[in-house]
Order: C-alpha cells, then sequence, then structure tokens
C-alpha cells in the first residue's frame, strides 16, 4: 500500500486528505490488488500473450488467469475487459483463487460483464475461502457497508480479521476502527490500537489519523473515526 504522506493538522483538513488518500486506494482496488497478493503480483507473468494464449488453450489455469491480467492491463495487446472476464472466469472454474478475486473484481465494477454484486460477492467467497486477503477484506467491505449484501457487522468483522491476520494493512485498520466503536462485538479500546498499530507499522495513513484521533480523548472522536471509516465504503 502507498505511503500518502499526509497527515494535515486540522480535522477538516485531516478528513479531506484521508479522503482524498481513499480516492488513491480506490483506483488501487480498480485495478485489482490492495495487498502483495494482488491480482498483479499474483500473475508476475513476462510471457507473451502468444504464449499464454497456446498454454491457456490447453487448460493451464496459471497462464490462463496470467492472460486475463494481460488482457485487463492491455500488456503486450489492446485492453480488452471481455477477454480478461473470459479467461478469468476460465481459471477461477478450475480453482484459481486470484482468479476468482479478479472475477469478483469485474461483477463489482461490470468490467467486461453487467454489474452483479451478488455474483461478485459469491466469487469474492470462493477467493476467501482459499485464504486470499484481498477477498476476505472486499467482503469485509460489503458486509459493513450493505455492498450489494444485507450488513452484517459480526461477519465483516469476521472477515476482516482473517485477512488481518494474512497481514492487509487495509483489513488492520478496517479491524482496529471497528473495535475501537465497538461495531460487530464489544468495544475494545486497546484491541483498537494493537490492530491500527499493525497497519500504521505499514505507513497505512487512516490507521495512523484514527491512533492520533483516539489519543487525543477528544468527546467526539467516535464522530471522527466514523468520518474516516466511512471512506472504506466508498473505496470499494
Amino acid at each position: 500500500m502507498s505511503n500518502f504522506d499526509v497527515l494535515p493538522r486540522s480535522f477538516v483538513t485531516r478528513a479531506l486528505s484521508v479522503r482524498a488518500a481513499f480516492a488513491i486506494f480506490a483506483l488501487t482496488l480498480i485495478v485489482m490488488g490492495t495487498s502483495p497478493q494482488s491480482v498483479s503480483a499474483a500473475s508476475g507473468s513476462d510471457r507473451s500473450p502468444e504464449v499464454l494464449i497456446e498454454l491457456s488453450e490447453k487448460g493451464d489455469p496459471q497462464a490462463q488467469f496470467d492472460l486475463g491480467v494481460t488482457y485487463y492491463y492491455g500488456k503486450g495487446t489492446p485492453k480488452d475487459y471481455q477477454k480478461a472476464f473470459s479467461w478469468f472466469q476460465k481459471a477461477a472454474d478450475q480453482g484459481h483463487a486470484a482468479a476468482a478475486y479478479a472475477l469478483g473484481r469485474m461483477y463489482y465494477y461490470g468490467r467486461g460483464v453487467r454489474q452483479d454484486l451478488a455474483a461478485a460477492s459469491k466469487w469474492f467467497r470462493k477467493s476467501a475461502d482459499k485464504g486470499y486477503s484481498d477477498a476476505q477484506f472486499a467482503l469485509g467491505v460489503m458486509y459493513q457497508f450493505g455492498k450489494g449484501i444485507e450488513i452484517d457487522l459480526a461477519r465483516a468483522a469476521e472477515w476482516y480479521r482473517k485477512a488481518a491476520d494474512s497481514g492487509s494493512a487495509a483489513a488492520q485498520y478496517a479491524l482496529g476502527a471497528m473495535y475501537s466503536l465497538g461495531q460487530g462485538g464489544v468495544k475494545d479500546v486497546k484491541e483498537a490500537v494493537k490492530w491500527l498499530q499493525k497497519a500504521a507499522e505499514q505507513n497505512y495513513e487512516p490507521a495512523k489519523e484514527t491512533l492520533v484521533i483516539i489519543q487525543s480523548e477528544q468527546p467526539d472522536r467516535d464522530r471522527k473515526i466514523q468520518e474516516i471509516q466511512i471512506t472504506l465504503g466508498e473505496a470499494l
């Protein structure tokens, strides 16, 4: 995750900076990935489109996924979301976790396919069940903010915890914020600080901002934390 290098002094400026940070974060999500386990990182292929096509047509799921990434980003070939979707689908059908996550993102945004949030959550779940932390985080956001599914804060916290345990800074922040507000369970400032510090150690600015607010002990700190937290829903 990028270090946004912004720590404003006033709350108004701080809120605006965090929203700007999450605009960058949202773009990162759009191009598929928030952690070292991102889609592009999961590919890492420098093979030509011609080689990938040959292998993909033989049923190689990694090649199919790599080909999907190639078409999605336009690496050595024109961008083509429909072709990217098709190859991600083939790889995901064979149990490829990163492809299932990529497929969920394409359903979520309606790229290469008609937007379908139910289908997005389905493929995120398939990927998340295989331990893919980006998908676990995505499910947490969907459950927390009711993105195509009913709001369930307990399940949101559950998925954030899985991703946080895998080292996702975004999930560590989200989990810490929930603990600080008592969302989805008992309010626990000590546990909140623990997870926020983990995210802050990865230069995750929303976590740093939230830690400053918690430590300030201002009477309206819950409202300020929520101002930052809501950007998670806007990001995904």
